[in-house]
């Protein structure tokens, strides 16, 4: 296609502006495809910021991009004017902790954290997992933007195992290196108990205290 089609050129301007930049489908928030939403995954371990595309809102540019880059499918990451890959290819990049290196992102803590679990917080993490049927562990994520949520999902081979109260926490090591002495509280809402994760090394434009 020719170099002055003005669709091409808005992708030229996208990739020279943003420093990491994926074009996925659906936005950060709301990914409306698996692919898309495993690689937002990843890179918000990695990156409190970054730019992303919706190539749905966009036909033209959702087929140019394919043209652009000589990739067939979406999403497709470019880290500073260079196109990385797909998803696929960025999943193996995390894997091999190469993405944290091409990213300039920490590759995370070699040593299990210290945090605080009250009993309240065991006990309402307790009932939660075994509601579960006892499937997956409690894992604890922190992302780049320092938010926090607990989940039940399958254990990883690099989790950190912390046990508190009879109630063991899974830590991933990116998440680790944001949690050093994290304290793990339960709080009365009208809803009812509401687990809250305070963050005291969080930067101080990141609220500390984040809903589980």
């Amino acid at each position: 296609m020719a170099s002055d089609d003005p669709t091409r050129q808005q992708i030229q301007q996208l990739v020279s502006d943003h420093p990491v930049l994926l074009f996925m489908k659906g936005e950060r928030s709301a990914p409306r495809c698996g692919f898309s939403a495993s690689v937002v995954g990843l890179l918000d371990q990695l990156l409190p910021e970054y730019h992303t595309v919706d190539v749905l809102s966009d036909p033209a540019l959702r087929e140019e991009i394919k043209e652009f880059s000589e990739w067939p499918t979406i999403p497709q990451l470019y880290v500073r004017g260079e196109f990385v890959g797909g998803c696929d290819i960025v999943n193996e990049l995390f894997a091999s902790g190469e993405l944290h290196a091409l990213l300039g992102a920490p590759s995370g803590s070699d040593t299990a954290p210290r945090l605080e679990l009250t009993p309240a917080a065991a006990e309402v993490l307790s009932e939660g997992l075994s509601r579960s049927g006892g499937e997956g562990v409690l894992r604890l994520l922190v992302d780049a933007r320092h938010r926090a949520r607990i989940v039940i999902s399958p254990p990883d081979a690099g989790d950190f195992s912390v046990e508190r109260h009879g109630v063991a926490l899974h830590v991933d090591p990116l998440s680790a290196s944001r949690v050093e002495a994290a304290q793990i509280d339960v709080e009365q809402t009208r809803r009812g108990p509401r687990l809250k994760v305070l963050l005291p090394h969080a930067p101080t434009d990141t609220a500390r205290r984040a809903g589980a």
